[in-house]
C-alpha cells in the first residue's frame, strides 16, 4: 500500500509542475516516459534522464517503496539551477523530514548549510545513505501515446543529493 502511495505521490508531483510549465508554452504533453530498468545487484531501478543546468544526462534511482529520486553527488555535481531545500521550506515539510544539517565542512550540492534532509535507501538490501533534499530542472521525454513526443522541462523537481550505496 505504502509502495502504491508513494509513487502516487511522485506522479502527483510531476503532473504539479508540468502543468504550470505548460502555462509558458503552448505544447501540452499527454504522458511522459522515462526507461526503467532494474540492476540485478543492488535489485534497485533505474532510469537516465537529462537534469540540471545545463543539461546532462543523470542516472537516477527510482525508490518504488519511497517517494524520492535520488542522485550520486559526490561525483562533479554541477548546476546553476540547483537549490537546496532549506530546514522549515514546503519541500522539507512535503518531504516529511523531520532532519536538518546545521553546518557542513564542505559545500556543494550535497551538502549546504541549514538544509533538510532526507534518507534514501534501497528498500531490498535495507543500505541507506546521507542525502540533501533539493530541487532542479529535469527535462523527460513526451509521447502521445503512441510514438515519442518532444523533450519536456520540468522545473523544481525535489530529490535527494546523496552519496554512492557502499
Amino acid at each position: 500500500m505504502a509502495l502504491a502511495y508513494d509513487f502516487l505521490f511522485f506522479c502527483s508531483t510531476l503532473v504539479f509542475f508540468i502543468s504550470h510549465s505548460e502555462a509558458k508554452t503552448s505544447f501540452k504533453p499527454k504522458a511522459l516516459v522515462v526507461p526503467v530498468t532494474k540492476d540485478s545487484s543492488t535489485l534497485q531501478y533505474l532510469t537516465q534522464i537529462q537534469q540540471r543546468t545545463p543539461l546532462v544526462p543523470v542516472k537516477l534511482t527510482l525508490d518504488l517503496g519511497g517517494g524520492f529520486l535520488w542522485v550520486n553527488c559526490e561525483q562533479g555535481f554541477v548546476s546553476s539551477s540547483y537549490k537546496p531545500a532549506r530546514c522549515g521550506s514546503a519541500q522539507c515539510k512535503i518531504s516529511g523530514s523531520e532532519s536538518c544539517v546545521e553546518s557542513c565542512l564542505s559545500k556543494g550540492p550535497g551538502c549546504n548549510n541549514n538544509t533538510c534532509t532526507h534518507f534514501p535507501g534501497n528498500t531490498v538490501s535495507h543500505v541507506s545513505t546521507f542525502g540533501e533534499l533539493a530541487t532542479d530542472v529535469v527535462s523527460i521525454q513526451s509521447t502521445d501515446g503512441s510514438k515519442p513526443g518532444q523533450v519536456v522541462p520540468v522545473p523544481n523537481i525535489i530529490f535527494a543529493c546523496g552519496a554512492t550505496f557502499f
